[in-house]
């Protein structure tokens, strides 16, 4: 779904310094949108006089620090909280899961009108985060641990598996260059038609090619991963 402001009046509240709270902040900035802010370096008593002035309070936290930071801050007050955890949600706060990684560098506007947000707690981005034109989508809050799952396995995972074979490709001297294009044509063809997608040694069934790279691999750590992978795909192979 696409998000439509219907909010008229709005105030946001920024709390946080890492990541997410600097690509939010630079992303309310493109969008012209006027925002407080606040984190650990600065005057604890400002928080206080900032927060009875928002509408809209974006806990941009670690998750670890989300539940005792709302008891000791923010509960009672009638703002809208905002936290961004993708595996949790916790009582009192809305979760608007923002579908992205967010690297050291800050994006473009076009690169943050992409992002969507996964909402627990919420039906609509227009009440959470006004003035987002955004898509999302709403999940229950006993989804979210699964949900986070899939987001781990599907992003996170496969930066470990690319840097990895980058890695063994550098010792190679085999240009990060030419990695790009076939992993990009990977992805490609996996959100075209993920079913048909896979290639390679497991899809073939090749039994002497998978059993040769095992032996490459050898004690490395990532081979247990290659047999995780192959107990899911090909759970016949014929282990010795």
């Amino acid at each position: 779904m696409k998000a439509t402001n219907t909010t008229s009046s709005f105030s946001y509240l920024l709390i946080g310094s890492g990541r997410v709270a600097r690509h939010l902040g630079h992303y309310l900035h493109l969008l012209n949108i006027s925002f407080d802010s606040w984190d650990r370096s600065q005057d604890p008593h400002a928080l206080a006089r900032k927060v009875s002035g928002a509408s809209h309070i974006l806990l941009a936290i670690s998750d670890s620090a989300l539940p005792g930071f709302y008891r000791q801050h923010l509960a009672g007050h009638e703002a809208f909280v905002v936290q961004f955890s993708g595996a949790h949600h916790f009582e009192g706060m809305v979760s608007a899961h923002p579908l992205m990684t967010f690297g050291p560098e800050l994006y473009d506007l076009a690169s943050y009108q992409k992002i969507h947000f996964t909402l627990t707690g919420a039906s609509s981005l227009a009440e959470v985060l006004p003035g987002l034109p955004n898509s999302f989508s709403e999940i229950a809050a006993s989804q979210k641990a699964l949900y986070h799952a899939h987001c781990v396995l599907g992003g996170n995972f496969v930066t470990l598996l690319i840097a990895k074979m980058l890695a063994g490709f550098a010792e190679m001297k085999i240009p990060s260059e030419a990695a790009q294009v076939y992993l990009e044509k990977v992805l490609a063809n996996t959100l075209a038609e993920p079913g048909k997608a896979l290639t390679g040694p497991l899809v073939r069934k090749d039994v002497e090619t998978v059993t040769a790279n095992l032996q490459a691999l050898g004690n490395d750590p990532y081979s247990d991963i290659y047999k995780a992978f192959l107990k899911t795909y090909w759970p016949e192979y014929p282990r010795k």
